[in-house]
C-alpha cells in the first residue's frame, strides 16, 4: 500500500535523490507553486543513500520528479490527477505560469525519464511490462471506458481498432498489419478519449504513436522497433490521429477552463492533508489493541505545502490563465 515516488534535486552540489511512500499522489501539490517551495518539498523526503542505486523500477515507482537548478529543468510524472488528459494539459500550462524560464516535460517514460535527467542509464530502472506489450485477437465492444485507439490507413481507406487500455500497439512494429485485431471499423465515434494511441499509414510508411501518460520503455524503443519507417512520437497529442483518419474516428475535445478549476479546487483541498498520518491512524483503527508493526519506509513522507504567500501566487496564476482560456475559440 502506498503511492511510491523518486524525487531528485540537482545543483552545483550533485544528485540528490528522495523517497516518498506517498509522494506520487502528491506530485502535482508539491510543483504547483514553483521551482523553490518544489525544492522544499523534495529536500524534506527521505535521503536515499546512493543517488545512482537506489532509484525504484518501473513496477514499484508510481510518480515523481527531477528538479534541475544547473539546467533550469523539471521533468516529472504521477498524480491521480493527472490520469485525465484535460487536467494534465491545465496542470502543465499552470506550470508553465509557475517556473518562467524552465523547461517544464511530461515523463512519457515514467521514472526512466528521471533517471536518465538524473544521469543515470535507463537499464537500472527497467522492467517490462509485459501485459501492454500484448496484441489482442478483437476489438471491445464497450466504449463507455477508456481505450486504446489503433488506426491504419491503406489506400483503401482508414480503419479504427478499439483495444483494452492497458495495451500498446506500437510494441508491435510493422508485423502488426500481418496479424491486426479482428472487428475493425469504418467508422468509430469514442465516447472518452483514449488512453493511448497508434496510426498506421501503409502507403507513407509512417507511425504515429501518443500517450496520455506513462509507458515503460516504449518511446525509446520506438526506433528500433520500427525499422525502415517513419516514427513520429505525438506525445498526448491524440487531435493528431484524429486529423489523420479524415474524420472517422471522432472522440471528446478537451475543456481546458473546466478541468484548470479542477486541478485548483484539488490542489487546495490537499493543502495541509498529510496521507501517512492519515494511514497510520486507520491502521490503529484497525488494529484495536493489538500490537502494529510497520515497516518504517511506510510512513516515509513529510507533508511541506507552499506558504499561504506561494499559494496564492498559484491561484494569481491560475485566474489569468483561465480567463485565457474561457476567451480561446
Amino acid at each position: 500500500m502506498g503511492a511510491r515516488a523518486n524525487f531528485a534535486l540537482i545543483d552545483a552540489g550533485g544528485v540528490r535523490l528522495h523517497y516518498s511512500h506517498w509522494g506520487a499522489d502528491m506530485v502535482c501539490s508539491a510543483l504547483a507553486a514553483g521551482p523553490n517551495p518544489a525544492a522544499r518539498f523534495i529536500a524534506a523526503q527521505h535521503r536515499c543513500d546512493d543517488p545512482r542505486r537506489d532509484w525504484m523500477d518501473d513496477v514499484w515507482a508510481e510518480g515523481g520528479a527531477v528538479v534541475d537548478r544547473t539546467t533550469r529543468r523539471l521533468v516529472f510524472y504521477g498524480d491521480q490527477l493527472m490520469l485525465e488528459l484535460p487536467c494534465k494539459r491545465a496542470f502543465l500550462a499552470l506550470l508553465e505560469q509557475m517556473w518562467p524560464g524552465w523547461t517544464v516535460r511530461w515523463a512519457y517514460d515514467g521514472v526512466g525519464d528521471l533517471a536518465a535527467a538524473a544521469g543515470v542509464d535507463r537499464s537500472a530502472v527497467r522492467a517490462p511490462d509485459e501485459e501492454e506489450r500484448l496484441l489482442p485477437g478483437e476489438t471491445v465492444t464497450d466504449l463507455d471506458e477508456e481505450v486504446h485507439l489503433l488506426t491504419v490507413r491503406t489506400p483503401e481507406g482508414c480503419v479504427a481498432y478499439p483495444l483494452g487500455w492497458y495495451v500498446h500497439t506500437a510494441w508491435q512494429g510493422p508485423a502488426l498489419l500481418d496479424r491486426l485485431p479482428a472487428g475493425g471499423r469504418s467508422r468509430l465515434d469514442l465516447r472518452e478519449i483514449p488512453s493511448g494511441g497508434l496510426h498506421v499509414d501503409t502507403g507513407a510508411r509512417t507511425a504515429g504513436v501518443w500517450i496520455n501518460g506513462s509507458r515503460t520503455g516504449l518511446v525509446p524503443a520506438l526506433g528500433g522497433l520500427w525499422p525502415g519507417w517513419r516514427v513520429e512520437f505525438w506525445e498526448d497529442r491524440y487531435e493528431e490521429q484524429l486529423a489523420r483518419c479524415g474524420g472517422t474516428v471522432t472522440a471528446p475535445g478537451a475543456d481546458l477552463a473546466a478541468a484548470l478549476d479542477e486541478v485548483v479546487a484539488t490542489l487546495g483541498a490537499r493543502r495541509g492533508d498529510d496521507p501517512a498520518r492519515r494511514m497510520l491512524d486507520f491502521a490503529g483503527e484497525v488494529a484495536g489493541d493489538r500490537r502494529v508493526e510497520l515497516n518504517p519506509l511506510f510512513t516515509a513522507h513529510r507533508p511541506v505545502d507552499a506558504s499561504p504567500g506561494e499559494w496564492e501566487a498559484v491561484l494569481c496564476a491560475a485566474a489569468g490563465l483561465r480567463a485565457r482560456l474561457a476567451a480561446a475559440p
